[in-house]
């Protein structure tokens, strides 16, 4: 008996270890086949750069362009003072723009009367009309709004004329009625109220006429729920959005409130106030690798009670007559604990459909607000259209030059219900943005909100993953999107470079308008069009991750596009055909390319109180640029390369790393509230963690370093055949 025990302890002593070389040899095999060589990019020694057209030199540079102008012979000299004549009750209104935007040192309000305003009913909404002649200027208004815009235009008129204006007539009006910008404060990067002041500032010199903030989490101090974002967060208070609500008000800015809540509501849940209320308390799996627990059950009563709370918390801050609910992104509806609900009403649209209704009726009676909701789950659940309420305003959004606006909205018009387009600023998780995606993007969203009735547009800029982008990458993308959405026929001759130059960088040297836009095009030296970020950004996700691996989590999320997005198939296949047909990464294009941006930043010549800060900020998007594509170059490279040349690569990872986190912390806390900076900074450190991890193991003998190789090999080969199951 004991032989015939030890023989077959023996035999399954030899059977295991035959398992685990056969294990071995099989994912050996399989990462052999899987791995394909680093495409190697083609040196470039010339690269083509955004340039203004300087020759015409003694042309207005007005933005928006006007519909209407005609010039005249001779000039208005404009005296020193200025004596306005305007009805009593616009007086203090109309003082306060002329002395913002001719200059308060050079213009009062005494003296010969020269500004005269006056009420055309017969302009559209909006619309003024600015005459200067030699004796004076008038201005001709169809509401509140129309007379600040003509005095803006004159403004842009004096700045350029040296006093000495041209005998010109201009009419104008906008395209749009809702030209908006929606800020994204939540993920991570709360602005202390001068930035936002400033924000508004410059929404208002673009002419931008509606504000959301967006707020997820506790970027807003909900006063009944103190204690669950007091001890960590710096939110912005319901004294402060009163305050830029005022403020706001008098730049002809409708500020509207934001709030989500029904997805997006992670954080949340992660209270133990809270966790009970999840759909899928256990966590849901998106795309098979990422775990997602952010989403209300709407079948638990709490849960309705608890957003209602929040508007009460919020809403009574906001004088506009709208309210941003959103409603996006409720990935794990239906799939948990109302799965079987969702089975009896129909699917889980009918949920999101009774919840919106809820919210609904509740903030129209109890707050008096037209509400608005993002259109994505109207997109994947095109039943539930004919049953939402007719007063909820839709909000198509699509961040891509092909997403299909025009088919969307066409169908949200048949139905008889208003709606907003959404397109980006593309500026997040990109650095310094992308310029000619978000050009392409703007235009086909406007173009169709005109085709099909829209209200307008609500241009986005928001911070996933850090916030890392820093807030002057997002001037240039809303002064395209105010002037395409207040004039769409001038897309194609916008003095945009000019007017970046002069009124937003106010850059004498000329340098920063092209400068930025420039610097949004570093992605053409990429594999592919990567959507909603770019692949060197994409880096920061998967930091030195082996390259088998690397490749199936890419295939893995191409694979689910069909899933993350309601778009046509055609869609769909050009996004697919880009993953299946790259070209090869060129990490040293993109380093030469904005080194050459970083020597034109530091001739620039701004004349603003922030010019310094603005060069400290774009130098360290360009480093986590280089950083980015040291790192990406380094994942394809690393099998190619001996250790000699991996050091070497990594010693400048490490040392580009650890500028950047001391360089962002101090920018951050320029413009920003503390409250989230922790967070954002922690991508980088990973990536410092993981570039130390890397130099040790380049360090180690040869034994060591073969034999961790080797096992990093068979796991990702195990993690990929995982990952593509």
């Amino acid at each position: 008996m004991k032989s015939a025990f030890k023989k077959n302890i023996k035999r399954l002593f030899i059977a295991a270890i035959l398992i685990v070389v056969a294990t071995i040899l099989f994912l050996t095999i399989v990462y052999e086949l899987r791995y394909e060589a680093p495409l190697p990019a083609a040196p470039v020694t010339e690269f083509s750069f955004i340039h203004s057209d300087e020759k015409k030199v003694n042309e207005l540079v007005l933005l928006p362009v006007p519909k209407e102008i005609k010039k005249g012979e001779g000039t208005f000299v404009m005296p020193e003072s200025i004596r306005i004549s305007a009805p009593a009750d616009l007086r203090v209104m109309v003082n306060n723009a002329v002395s913002k935007y001719l200059g308060s040192e050079s213009i009062s309000v005494s003296g010969n009367e020269m500004l005269r305003v006056q009420l055309d009913e017969t302009l559209p909404p909006e619309g003024y009309r600015l005459v200067i002649q030699p004796d004076g200027v008038e201005i001709y208004f169809a509401d509140l709004p129309g007379l600040y815009y003509g005095i803006m235009t004159l403004g842009q008129v004096y700045k350029q004329s040296n006093g000495s204006l041209p005998v010109l007539s201009i009419t104008d009006w906008p395209d749009l009625k809702v030209r908006g910008a929606m800020i994204d404060i939540s993920r991570d990067k709360i602005p202390t109220m001068e930035t936002l002041t400033e924000i508004i500032d410059m929404l208002a010199l673009l002419r931008y006429n509606h504000l959301q903030l967006y707020v997820e989490g506790f970027s807003f101090s909900y006063s009944s729920f103190q204690g669950t974002w007091e001890p960590t967060e710096t939110p912005v208070t319901g004294e402060e959005m009163q305050a830029l609500d005022q403020y706001a008000e008098m730049h002809m800015i409708d500020l509207v409130p934001n709030q989500n809540m029904l997805g997006h509501m992670s954080k949340w849940l992660a209270t133990d106030q809270f966790s009970h209320l999840a759909e899928c308390p256990d966590g849901y799996l998106i795309m098979g690798l990422f775990e997602y627990n952010s989403t209300l059950n709407v079948s638990n009563p709490e849960s309705l009670e608890l957003v209602k709370q929040m508007t009460d918390d919020m809403l009574p801050n906001f004088s506009s007559d709208y309210f941003n609910a959103n409603l996006d992104e409720p990935f794990e509806l239906g799939k948990c604990k109302t799965e079987e609900l969702a089975a009896e009403k129909g699917g889980a649209g009918y949920l999101y459909l009774d919840f919106l209704k809820e919210i609904n009726t509740y903030v129209k009676e109890n707050h008096g607000k037209q509400m608005m909701i993002w259109a994505d789950i109207v997109a994947k659940h095109p039943e539930i259209i004919p049953e939402i309420p007719q007063d909820v305003i839709l909000i198509e959004w699509g961040y891509e030059s092909i997403h299909p606006f025009d088919e969307h909205v066409a169908r949200i018009s048949d139905a008889g219900l208003p709606f907003l387009v959404a397109p980006g600023t593309s500026s997040w998780t990109t650095f310094t943005g992308r310029t000619d995606n978000m050009m392409e993007n703007i235009n086909i969203s406007i173009e169709a909100a005109l085709a099909h009735g829209g209200m307008g547009m609500l241009l986005t800029d928001w911070g996933d993953m850090g916030h890392w982008q820093y807030w002057p990458v997002s001037w240039a993308p809303l002064t395209y999107g105010a002037a395409v959405s207040w004039n769409y026929d001038s897309r194609d001759a916008l003095p945009l470079v000019k007017f970046l130059n002069q009124f937003i960088f106010q850059d004498r040297a000329k340098e920063m308008g092209a400068l930025v836009l420039d610097l949004g095009r570093y992605n053409q030296f990429e594999e592919y069009k990567m959507v909603n970020m770019t692949t060197t950004m994409q880096t920061y996700m998967f930091g030195i991750m082996d390259p088998v691996m690397q490749d199936a989590v890419q295939n893995r999320l191409v694979r689910e596009l069909p899933n993350l997005m309601q778009v046509s198939d055609d869609v769909i296949n050009e996004i697919i055909d880009r993953f299946d047909n790259p070209e090869a990464y060129n990490h040293q294009a993109i380093l030469d390319y904005t080194s050459i941006l970083r020597e034109r930043l530091r001739e620039s010549n701004m004349d603003r109180h922030d010019a310094g800060l603005i060069i400290d900020e774009m130098e360290n998007a360009i480093r986590m640029i280089h950083l980015g594509a040291k790192t990406r170059h380094y994942a394809q490279w690393m099998r190619e390369y001996t250790p000699g040349q991996k050091l070497e690569l990594l010693d400048e990872m490490s040392l580009l790393v650890t500028e950047i986190i001391n360089e962002h912390e101090r920018l951050w806390l320029v413009r920003n509230r503390r409250g989230g900076l922790e967070r954002s900074l922690g991508g980088f450190m990973d990536l410092k963690a993981s570039i130390k991890s890397e130099i040790e193991r380049q360090n180690s003998n040869a034994i060591f370093r073969f034999f961790r190789n080797f096992g990093d090999k068979l796991i990702a080969a195990a993690a990929a055949l995982y990952i593509d199951r």
